[in-house]
């Protein structure tokens, strides 16, 4: 007798054989490395919360809204990127699975998502972002939850109910991980304003949008590490071929452009069409506001937008090529080619990163921060650093570090800020941190340069007459600091002693 399964177990088992093969040929590092910076800040905040361990982390600016997410991990696996790591797989594949029953329900069969799903699953963009616990992920995520969230809104008889403010509260989180997190407050605005269940609702709704969004961004919280005015071509590159080590060497211009091309082409046929719900104007809004920061989270939402919009006129286009002819390769021949190139071009990439991961190769800012750590390690000196990735450099170091300093207007003023500081970690070659290196180069007779790599500089304060140069001075003593004793109490205090006093021979 057969035995029949149940169709919500498939999900399960896909996710149990997904997430087993990534950790089975280590497509994720489970050490302190290669991590969003944004990420290891919600991470120190959640671990220094539940292990009440005061650390500067508060120091380093307001951190998105990951850190609600990442309060399970604090609660029961502080301290474990093991668990970071599969909690973020968890959200991939959540992502993946409401982007498919969103292309399902737009295209009314479940062809083009499954392929889509398929290729995302295995795509070197998605599994980058898993490893270093980016932003793309949650983003998708969001994406998908607010426009179920926006159904279930719809359907409801209350204007104001617990949807309302979850919607909001969903509203500024989104906001909080990354720019293109502002593509779904518009896109929820724009379907309220096409397709209002009522102008008091509608009203009621763009109010609730637009305080969640201006509250966040005047507490100036989140966007973490932004690399403002990204090269959209290289972050698309990622997206197809991979490039672990970040070197612009190793980027495929080629790569980059055919996606941007196939993008460009999705965008203008079903523009209008993705505009029709919130999920669909939320992808294609955070494509195009992405575009101020194209970074590698941009680069997995564009790569979404590609298959998921992309698929089904792939589809359409083979059967219009042949006019519909009967068998496969009428019907679905071009599809099966794409996907068969598009597979193999992801499995390789994803077998180079494996064997990146395997020889313990770093990127340039990773090892920077290991010879930092390597510093750190050194528990018999004293060691307090500033880093220009303090959140990734307190965790691999696991010591205190802070940021950088502003930059002064000379090295004597800049030696001023860094009291107390032992070691600084920054890249030079930035043209945004020139001025400090310029600094610190008029200040070789206090500072020794340790290591100069790709990433950046290393350099430590030198010691003078065995004391850290920008060692503080102890503070003075406040006036009055001490608190006079009054006569009576002395004289109780002496009388006390003297009745305990050893009495004398006689």
């Amino acid at each position: 007798m057969p035995v029949s399964i149940s169709p919500r177990l498939w999900p399960l088992g896909a996710l149990l054989a997904w997430g087993g093969a990534i950790l089975w040929f280590g497509l994720i590092r489970v050490d302190a490395y290669g991590l969003d910076e944004g990420a290891a800040l919600a991470l120190l905040l959640n671990w220094s919360v539940a292990d009440m361990i005061a650390n500067p982390v508060i120091t380093f600016g307001g951190p998105d809204f990951r850190a609600l997410l990442f309060i399970p991990l604090g609660l029961y696996w502080s301290g474990s990127m093991l668990a970071a790591k599969i909690f973020t797989l968890l959200v991939c594949f959540g992502a993946a699975l409401l982007l498919h029953r969103w292309t399902q329900r737009r295209e009314g069969d479940g062809e083009a998502a499954l392929l889509a799903t398929g290729l995302l699953l295995i795509s070197p963009a998605l599994l980058g972002q898993a490893d270093a616990i980016g932003t793309g992920p949650y983003l998708l995520a969001l994406f998908g939850l607010g426009w179920l969230l926006d159904q279930k809104y719809r359907a409801s008889e209350h204007r104001i109910s617990s949807l309302y403010f979850i919607q909001a509260l969903l509203v500024a989180i989104t906001v909080t991980l990354h720019p293109m997190g502002l593509a779904y407050p518009l896109a929820l605005a724009w379907r309220w304003q096409q397709a209002p269940k009522s102008e008091q609702q509608k009203r009621q709704v763009w109010i609730s949008i637009a305080i969640a969004t201006g509250v966040i961004l005047a507490m100036r919280t989140g966007w973490v590490a932004i690399p403002w005015l990204s090269d959209p071509l290289a972050s698309l590159s990622y997206a197809v071929i991979g490039n672990p080590s970040d070197d612009p060497v190793a980027t495929n211009w080629l790569a980059g452009l055919i996606p941007a091309l196939l993008l460009l082409a999705v965008v203008i046929k079903s523009g209008r069409q993705l505009l029709d719900d919130v999920f669909g104007a939320s992808l294609l809004l955070a494509t195009l506001v992405g575009l101020l920061a194209a970074d590698r989270s941009w680069s997995l939402v564009a790569l979404a937008l590609l298959l998921y919009a992309g698929t089904p006129l792939l589809i359409r286009l083979n059967q219009g090529l042949l006019g519909g002819k009967a068998g496969f390769f009428g019907q679905r021949g071009l599809v099966m080619i794409l996907l068969f190139v598009s597979a193999t071009v992801f499995m390789q990439a994803d077998r180079a990163y494996a064997a990146w991961l395997k020889s313990g190769l770093l990127s340039p800012s990773d090892e920077l921060i290991q010879a930092l750590a390597g510093e750190a390690a050194k528990h018999d000196q004293p060691f307090l650093a500033a880093s220009q990735w303090p959140a990734r450099s307190m965790i691999a170091c696991r010591r205190d570090v802070l940021p950088l300093p502003p930059i002064a207007a000379d090295g004597p003023a800049q030696l001023k800020m860094i009291k107390g500081i032992t070691h600084l970690i920054f890249d030079h070659n930035n043209p945004d941190f020139s001025p400090l290196a310029k600094n610190f180069a008029a200040l070789t007779d206090v500072t020794e340069t340790l290591n100069i790599l790709p990433g950046g500089v290393l350099l430590k304060m030198r010691e003078v007459d065995g004391k850290i140069h920008a060692e503080p001075e102890p503070a003075p003593p406040v006036k009055g600091d001490t608190p006079a004793i009054p006569e009576a109490v002395k004289t109780d205090n002496d009388n006390h002693g003297s009745a305990h006093a050893a009495p004398s021979n006689p």
